[in-house]
């Protein structure tokens, strides 16, 4: 039986999936690498880590499965990353990652220069969260290391290149450097000439199901892959998952409750009303695009939270199943106590880097099962402000959202988020969306799946329908007009206190 190996560049680990000619699961394995900080707001990672993992992978995958079935690789990635190879493709220097925030000077410099047209073209604003202001900042601030640059890659780009030799990216991938036009799905020279960059060290832009090469002697000596197995484009990790999830039609939306919460709808078109809210990105399916918000404060927050309430400040699973098992019997509203959970800065819909936690209402009375219950509430009714931008931008607004990621498995959430939002929630037992989206496009570009939809209804599996409570739902609602207030006065507070 033909099988898609996936090979999955998150944030912090590797993951080697394989998936089968019915869109069934057979192998995971995951491998992980370190992120260097080397001062603040600077988050990078060695290209020469990935392929270390990669080869320990592959070397498990191996002695675990084997390898004979192997009929095609795909990839999926974190987006925004920078890599830059000189003309001899060796790297010149480590990656700046997604959440890295050096580069706020040169958007306040692109804003002035493009900021109306990257805006017309893509639909989003200028941001750190965007690869282009990392590269104006190389150009800007390293020169000698710029001079070098003969291309500049994302990050599962650059392991394809491994693999295959051959520079290219793909369009959903791409498209989050604030260069690619929704309309040819290809680079924007305008945007690239506006910003001051030199367009030659921009790559090829692929499809994601495109084959995009085959892997070489050299790849395959390294990491054990058969010579000439076919290598297919891929794509951004958040394009990968709305295709894992199986999100093509309008109204359906899948969040994804990891560290950063991901909240996904598609969406035919980016909508001027909902600028800044939510950022707008390519699907895979040409014609269409998804609206993303993104939570810095999903997992992040609650772990951070039953870290500081455990004796030992460690993360203790165990006592966070204590905790939600007693968050259970709270009713809605948590006792009076009100939680802003901004403890990494907020994201959608306020995007404001200076937002932190707050805590209201607190008493002598209050329990550690009420703060444990107000933090879910405190996130959940943030995500409900994406949830109501999803409504406006999707007509008849959302029928259901998918719901997934590690923070599904913490007993009282779902419910909490089935009675904030008032609709049908699904629990997935998908928790590789990205990684099999990848396969799936690696699929249908091999020819194994006769359409990326197809391959995804076979795959997904509802484990659990909720729908919410009518009361709660009310209670709910009232609660947010308060959240609205206590939002911007917390604000107000924090953009004039001192950092």
């Amino acid at each position: 039986m033909a099988l898609i190996l996936a090979l999955d560049l998150g944030s912090t680990q590797l993951k080697l999936l394989l998936l089968d000619e019915n869109a069934r699961v057979v192998y995971v394995g995951t491998q992980g690498y370190p992120t260097q900080t080397p001062c603040a707001g600077r988050l990078e990672q060695r290209p020469a880590d990935w392929l270390s993992a990669l080869a320990r992978g592959m070397d498990e995958l191996r002695a675990r499965h084997g390898i004979q079935d192997i009929a095609a690789v795909s990839f999926s990635g974190h987006m925004s990353g920078v890599v830059l190879l000189d003309a001899d493709g060796q790297v010149l220097r480590p990656c700046i990652m997604l959440s890295d925030t050096r580069s706020t000077e040169e958007c306040a410099a692109l804003q002035q220069r493009a900021g109306a047209l990257i805006r017309l073209r893509t639909g989003n604003p200028v941001v750190n969260a965007f690869s282009l202001p990392k590269l104006l900042w190389l150009q800007r601030r390293e020169p000698e290391c710029w001079r070098r640059v003969a291309v500049w890659l994302s990050p599962k780009d650059y392991l394809r290149f491994c693999l295959t030799g051959q520079y290219a990216t793909d369009y959903t991938d791409a498209y989050n450097s604030l260069c690619i036009a929704p309309d040819t799905a290809d680079w924007c020279g305008e945007i690239i000439a506006s910003a001051g960059l030199e367009v030659e060290k921009f790559p090829p832009v692929l499809p994601p199901h495109a084959l995009a090469g085959t892997v070489t002697a050299q790849a395959a000596r390294l990491y054990g892959l058969r010579e000439g197995t076919p290598v297919y484009a891929g794509g951004a990790d958040m394009a990968c998952g709305a295709v894992g999830m199986g999100l093509y039609e309008q109204g359906d939306s899948a969040l994804t409750l990891g560290t950063c919460a991901t909240f996904l709808a598609p969406v035919r078109c980016a909508d001027e009303a909902c600028f800044g809210q939510v950022t707008f990105h390519l699907h895979a399916t040409p014609g269409l695009l998804y609206a993303l918000g993104s939570h810095f404060n999903g997992g992040l927050a609650v772990n951070w939270l039953t870290r500081i309430l455990s004796e030992q400040e460690a993360l203790d699973f165990s006592m966070m199943d204590t905790l939600s098992a007693a968050a259970r019997q709270v009713p809605p509203g948590s006792g009076g106590v009100l939680t802003l959970p901004f403890l990494a800065g907020s994201g959608s819909p306020y995007f404001d880097a200076g937002d932190r936690q707050t805590v209201l209402g607190a008493s002598t009375a209050t329990t550690r099962a009420e703060l444990f219950r107000s933090q879910l509430e405190g996130i959940t009714l943030n995500l409900a402000q994406t949830q109501h931008v999803f409504d406006r931008l999707v007509e008849g607004g959302l029928r259901r959202v998918l719901l997934g990621g590690g923070g599904s498995k913490i007993s009282v959430w779902p419910q909490i988020i089935a009675d904030v939002f008032g609709t049908r929630i699904d629990l997935v037992s998908n928790t590789d969306a990205s990684a099999v989206g990848a396969a799936i496009l690696g699929g249908v570009g091999a020819g194994i799946f006769p359409d990326a939809p197809t391959a995804a209804r076979r795959g997904l599996t509802v484990r659990r329908t909720l729908t919410g409570d009518a009361q709660a739902h009310s209670t709910y609602q009232a609660l947010a007009q308060r959240y609205a207030q206590a939002y911007a006065l917390a604000r107000a507070y924090y953009a004039n206190a001192p950092h």
